[in-house]
């Protein structure tokens, strides 16, 4: 008897721009190694006294509130994994991304990383594409970022959302419409199948 794949639905997630905004530094201002300790008490967690402790003070401090909530509703009302894209995903472990995530209580929906180095000419949109060529399981997909807007609307301009400095009502709205299939070009059927998605 042959089982079913699941199908996945997934927000390929940027954070720098998207759910940091760039000029939130507020860390700075803080006692970053009693947040350490607060976070590794607060969570029953020790693996937070290790953790580089800006990291740990971008993430409590200046990530931006409403962004992150905006992110959890979309997580919630799709059944939604985050794969991690941005930077941050950098010399970082997937247990490492969903600690960090654990400090706002995400790390449930965080699943997986691109990898990196897709290089020239399409670089972090590559690295998405190169993502779905290894996951055929994944029914749908958005993709949240601020930067590489070329590169994306070249490969994905039915599944790009670009945000200006966090992630707005607006950007979430664009979102939803992309998960639910409404945002999808009326001459292209939804959900997008391999056959639709024309990779350059």
């Amino acid at each position: 008897m042959q089982h079913e794949t699941r199908r996945r639905t997934v927000i390929f997630l940027d954070i720098d721009g998207v759910l940091q905004p760039p000029a939130s530094q507020t860390r700075f201002k803080h006692d970053l190694e009693k947040l350490r300790r607060f976070l590794a008490d607060e969570l029953d967690d020790p693996r937070y006294l290790d953790i580089d402790k800006y990291d740990l003070g971008a993430i409590y401090h200046d990530w931006d509130r409403d962004a992150v909530e905006r992110l959890r509703k979309l997580c919630e009302d799709f059944g939604a994994e985050i794969v991690i894209s941005s930077d941050w995903r950098l010399r970082k472990s997937i247990s490492l991304l969903k600690v960090y995530f654990r400090v706002h209580d995400l790390h449930g929906h965080v699943t997986d990383k691109t990898s990196e180095g897709a290089g020239a000419p399409h670089y972090r949109a590559g690295e998405v594409k190169d993502y779905l060529d290894s996951h055929p399981e994944i029914e749908r997909f958005v993709i949240i970022d601020d930067g590489y807007r070329k590169e994306f609307d070249e490969l994905f301009p039915e599944h790009f959302v670009h945000t200006g400095y966090r992630m707005e009502a607006d950007d979430e709205m664009r979102a939803r419409q992309i998960l639910s299939g409404h945002a999808a070009q009326a001459n292209r059927p939804w959900p997008p199948t391999r056959q639709t998605l024309h990779w350059a």
